[in-house]
């Protein structure tokens, strides 16, 4: 019989590290072991892998973690596209010319080589979730234009057995990148086992639960990171006093020829 692998409390350093990996299968990434890094496009910041090449394949993912005053140290101009969500703190985002002041909740998505730029305005470290690649043009339908908004601005909608937000509208085709906002109150599980081509990244934005992935139990909290592969079979059960929140990512709207 399988024992679930949960959150430890007391215990020596290397029970306690819940960070797990099975290749072409998923990923446990906490907050508690992330290592730091300094990229050239910053200045006052620091950035977190939570997923890459070779992990995963068609996107990179980071936690950047900005002191006061902090941000990009020059316009950032990629041929990505871009999205940016702000887990804690502020985050001022200049856009043609234009400042937007982001808080908690607030998000962008850009269409590649659009330049922007972001700092910190704020007395306290802000920690924004960056996720970038390649975007995948579709005959027929133009680039979408910039979103610059705020979850607490986006509907919410019953799906399954949870509630449902869409910060990225891919309802328009025109996208090819999705990110879901899912809310189940405690106790609540998902109504079946997931097993899609779909390549995943989600943050646990609040509370806690229990994950079955591909066959693994394991305990997950807010601020953890997940990864999951192609077709990983997954499966959440909300535990805890609480709701739990968590986001995401997804590529959508496109035939996957490309990458023959």
């Amino acid at each position: 019989m399988q024992t679930a692998k949960l959150i430890i409390g007391d215990a020596d350093v290397v029970s306690r590290c819940r960070a797990t990996t099975k290749p072409g299968s998923y990923s446990i990434l906490p907050r508690a072991n992330r290592v730091m890094n300094t990229l050239p496009i910053l200045k006052g910041a620091q950035a977190q892998v939570l997923a890459a090449p070779p992990l995963s394949k068609y996107y990179v993912a980071h936690e950047l973690v900005i002191a006061p005053s902090g941000g990009s140290a020059k316009p950032v101009d990629e041929d990505l596209e871009q999205y940016l969500y702000v887990l804690e703190g502020r985050m001022d985002l200049t856009l043609d010319g234009k400042t937007h002041h982001l808080i908690d909740g607030g998000y962008c998505w850009l269409p590649p080589q659009r330049v922007y730029q972001f700092a910190n305005p704020g007395e306290g470290t802000s920690r924004v979730l960056w996720l970038r690649r390649k975007y995948i043009p579709a005959e027929g339908l133009a680039v979408p234009d910039p979103i610059v908004a705020n979850e607490g601005d986006v509907r919410a909608f019953p799906e399954d057995t949870y509630m449902e937000q869409h910060p990225i509208p891919y309802e328009n085709p025109a996208f090819d990148m999705g990110f879901n906002i899912l809310t189940f109150e405690a106790g609540v599980y998902f109504g079946f086992v997931e097993s899609h081509i779909m390549e995943h990244a989600l943050y646990m934005l609040e509370g806690r639960g229990i994950y079955w992935l591909n066959g693994d139990y394991i305990e997950v909290q807010k601020d953890d990171f997940i990864y999951m592969a192609p077709y990983c079979p997954q499966f959440f059960y909300a535990t805890g006093w609480g709701k739990a929140r968590y986001m995401v990512y997804k590529d959508v709207n496109r035939d996957y020829n490309w990458t023959l």
